[in-house]
């Protein structure tokens, strides 16, 4: 081998002679006798097995020697080669004199093609000036000056170089171990930004993606590279995202602005990672992933305010976020078009965050300040419950604490100082949260006040209110105000101060049901058969919450307490309910309008009313009804239920999506109003509960039937009740005689009765 070697040290010789590089004394101005230029496998071999290194480093596996090494040994052939040799230019090579040198002499089985040649020259501008046509002996020495530097910031970050490129396979991977990982990149790549000529170059993203490309290829050679194949995936998305943060035409002048734009990518690159190894899986399960969660979220907020495209034009374009969707959507999920996100986020924009609520997309130009500066508000609003709920000592109380308790503690936290010293210093943003602080209050102090048990579950129980809250049960709450603030911002009036002085008209939550309806078809949460459900779910918050009333308006306390039947019945259980009925073997291999399966009516009955103590353990005057009734009773209550649930579509001997989601959600309905007027606690409603509960319901009754006297709805509405059916004049008359005499209470099937004729009087109404 050794032979071979000196032969080859020959054979060098001679191609100096032929090439345009030549020994180093020719530049002096002499010719110089032949030198032997030794390459020999203890000094130069080592350049061989870089793309391994590299290809090591590039997923975490490098050793701090094998780093060491391949840098050293580039460095020593660089100042080997600028010593010993001269290309055709005066003092300089040109890029194909040097590709062909090290790819004949060193890289033979990774050599670097002409493409990547010239991105590494226009890399080579960028650390050094220069051309990018050729390379000069002093480029050459200040090249090996940077590779130093690089060494040293590769060993420094070699142990965090899994976790940054997402090869980490650790489950328990620590925030602040992403923080201090992303730290180190930052000095790293800040030392090189100061040490090079990129803050006076023109290199751009277009430059840097053939770069990534050429690089694997010089690392794999002939083999694939999976972590590239992964890398390359991003690509789209993050010059999507650099648009967004950047614009389009970026400018950075000067060092300044460049460190800042870099920051800003690494303040990106480290919320996706904290994202993706922390907070991706949505399980809020303890008060440091909550915290971890808001502060997720307050960063991305700084991000958008201080990122280069805000501050230059005080917006990002709508076209740039519409880009960023189309970019990323289709990769991140096949459940949601982009079309229907961004006629979402576009309706958030304009009515939800949007002070002035304009609601006029001609005025929409982009995410400006002022949306940004609202996400803040309603984030601090959810901080500083979420703070009240955290500094409460469960552990002292005994894990929980009773509505009496939580009062008191709300009365005593001292909000001032939650929000002056952690929160903002502004005095009108002060002012907003203590506003949101007493609309809290009016929810916890509320005698019906939401809770939910174990499983997440609403509890509807004539005992709630003995019921103890959990840290669980409160943050899920917490979660439940938000998005029923959301909804009151965008769509209810008079939202400039309390929400408790807020009222949400039936015009505004159709105008909701509009807005999201793409996005709810998308999520198969809305029925594609239905045409806008506003009115009906508008009429059901006003029935059937524990706040309704039956009015002309969805105040704070209904709107907060119909989203969360909506989240827990509507879909929390119902979802619960259609998984088990998989398991008991009910399913067809049929699908639904929403693509799931339809159930056997036969089996989905048994099975219903077999695990109710599963299904509803949140309402336990319902399950012990079922329980007590027998075969025919439980089939007749079923039937009521499923007239009740009807589609448009029905299939006889069928249950599907729909009848689930309206079914469980009765269920739920029918419990709220025992609870709030079966004031005996004797599990019926006399004539006197019902006439109690009739207010709810005569706004709607006046529609159906205008212009009759309040007396006879009245009345209607009991023997509607009692005996399934609206009067004439005849059976309000009989009705009265019977009542006489005495008549039994209503039970839960005379209610459940009572939906399907409530649905067809809808109908009418609609119709």
């Amino acid at each position: 081998m050794a032979v071979s070697k000196r032969a080859a040290s020959l054979i060098l010789v001679s191609a100096f002679g032929l090439s345009s590089v030549g020994c180093s004394d020719f530049l002096n101005g002499k010719k110089a006798e032949p030198e032997v230029i030794e390459f020999s496998d203890t000094r130069f071999a080592c350049l061989q097995v870089i793309p391994q290194h590299l290809e090591k480093f590039s997923v975490g596996e490098a050793k701090e020697s094998e780093i060491r090494q391949g840098f050293d040994c580039m460095t020593d052939a660089l100042t080997y080669f600028n010593k010993k040799t001269f290309g055709s230019l005066d003092n300089a090579y040109t890029v194909e004199e040097m590709r062909r040198f090290f790819g004949k002499y060193f890289l033979k089985k990774n050599n670097v093609t002409p493409e990547f040649a010239a991105e590494l020259m226009k890399i080579k501008r960028a650390l050094l000036g220069g051309s990018t046509s050729h390379i000069t002996k002093d480029e050459i020495v200040r090249l090996v000056e940077i590779l130093g530097l690089l060494r040293d910031e590769s060993i420094e970050l070699s142990p965090h170089v899994k976790l940054l490129l997402n090869q980490n396979q650790n489950d328990k991977t620590e925030w602040e171990q992403i923080s201090a990982a992303v730290d180190q990149l930052r000095r790293s790549l800040q030392r090189l930004l100061e040490k090079t000529q990129i803050a006076k170059s023109d290199y751009s993203f277009d430059d840097a993606k053939k770069a990534l490309s050429g690089f694997a290829e010089f690392i794999r050679g002939a083999e694939p590279f999976a972590p590239y194949q992964k890398y390359s995936q991003w690509v789209p998305m993050v010059e999507s995202v650099k648009v967004v943060l950047m614009g389009r035409r970026a400018h950075f002048a000067g060092l300044y602005q460049w460190s800042e734009s870099l920051d800003t990518l690494l303040d990106l690159y480290e919320l996706a990672l904290k994202y993706h190894y922390v907070i991706g899986d949505l399980q809020f399960t303890n008060a440091a992933k909550v915290r971890q969660t808001s502060q997720f979220l307050a960063q991305g907020l700084e991000l958008l305010l201080n990122s280069h495209q805000m501050k230059t034009s005080g917006r990002i374009p709508v076209e740039d976020i519409d880009n960023l969707i189309n970019q990323i959507l289709p990769s991140a999920t096949d459940l949601i078009r982009p079309k229907s996100l961004i006629k979402a986020y576009k309706a958030v924009l304009m009515k939800i965050l949007d002070p002035a609520r304009m609601a006029d997309s001609r005025s929409l130009l982009g995410l400006e300040k002022k949306h940004i500066l609202s996400i803040q508000r309603e984030l601090n609003i959810f901080r500083l419950h979420q703070s009240f709920i955290d500094n409460i000592p469960m552990d002292a109380l005994g894990g929980a604490v009773t509505q009496k308790q939580l009062v008191e503690h709300y009365n005593k936290f001292n909000k001032s100082y939650v929000i002056e010293k952690g929160l903002t210093d502004d005095a009108f943003e002060q002012k907003a949260l203590e506003d949101a602080w007493a609309d809290i209050g009016d929810l916890i102090k509320n005698p019906t006040m939401v809770n939910f048990n174990a499983d997440g579950r609403l509890i509807i129980s004539a005992s709630a209110s003995q019921t103890k809250q959990t840290w669980a049960a409160l943050t899920k709450f917490n979660l439940m105000r938000v998005l029923s603030r959301m909804l009151m911002l965008g769509y209810a009036d008079n939202v400039g101060g309390r929400l408790s002085q807020s009222q949400m008209s039936e015009k505004g939550l159709v105008s909701w049901y509009e807005d999201f309806q793409e996005l709810g078809l998308d999520l198969k949460a809305f029925d594609p058969r239905s045409a806008n459900s506003g009115s009906r779910s508008f009429l059901e918050a006003n029935f059937f919450t524990f706040s309704g009333n039956g009015n002309d308006g969805m105040d704070q306390k209904e709107t907060f307490e119909f989203v969360t039947t909506l989240f827990s019945a509507g879909l929390g259980t119902s979802n619960a309910v259609s998984d088990h009925m998989k398991l008991a073997q009910c399913a067809t291999p049929e699908k639904d309008v929403f693509g799931f399966n339809f159930y056997k009516e036969d089996c989905f009955r048994e099975q219903l009313r077999k695990h109710i103590g599963v299904y509803f353990n949140n309402m336990p005057g319902m399950v012990n009804y079922v329980r007590g009734l027998n075969a025919q009773q439980w089939k007749q209550f079923f039937d009521y239920l499923l007239a009740a649930s009807v589609t448009p579509t029905q299939r006889p001997g069928l249950i599907e999506t729909a009848n689930v989601r309206t079914m469980v959600t009765i269920l739920h309905y029918i419990e709220t109003i025992m609870v709030i007027y079966d004031t005996d606690h004797n599990q019926g409603l006399s004539v006197d509960e019902v006439y109690a509960s009739a207010p709810r319901f005569m706004s709607f009754f006046k529609k159906v039937n205008p212009g009759t006297y309040e007396f006879l709805i009245k009345e209607g509405f009991a023997h509607l009740v009692f005996y399934g059916e609206i009067p004439g004049a005849g059976g309000i008359a009989s009705f009265q005689f019977k009542k006489m005499w005495g008549i039994d209470d209503a039970q839960r099937m005379e209610i459940a009765r009572l939906f399907g004729t409530l649905k067809d009087q809808l109908n009418k109404v609609e119709n």
